[in-house]
């Protein structure tokens, strides 16, 4: 399957990349975004206010618990912060995508699609 396709001339066509468009594919190729890091990362990010609260809990302390408990919202503030900034980049990406899938014949374009 080739991203490109055969102009009316009969040379090859390419899309038309944007800077942004180009570094955005080059960070996402070379990411590491399976999911034993992704797990990692978020047990790395919860497990403190978890083991802290849990601290807080068997010594009978509602100020550490409650510590603990304003900490867990804070990293889920910053977790829903970072996916709406993150929106741009997966707007950019779909731009990216449906410029390379433009560029495929149209039957193979529609085989791409529905499998």
């Amino acid at each position: 399957m080739s991203a490109s396709a055969e102009a009316r001339d009969g040379g090859e066509s390419r899309p038309e990349f944007t800077e942004e468009e180009i570094r955005l594919v080059r960070l996402c190729s070379l990411s590491d975004a399976s999911v034993s890091r992704q797990l990692s990362a978020q047990v790395a990010y919860f497990a403190t206010p978890a083991v802290f609260g849990i601290y807080g809990l068997a010594i009978g302390s509602l100020v550490i618990v409650g510590v603990a408990f304003v900490c867990t919202l804070l990293l889920l503030a910053w977790g829903f912060f970072s996916a709406w900034r993150d929106q741009r980049n997966l707007i950019l990406m779909q731009s990216t995508c449906t410029k390379m899938l433009a560029t495929l014949p149209p039957g193979e374009r529609d085989k791409q699609l529905r499998g």
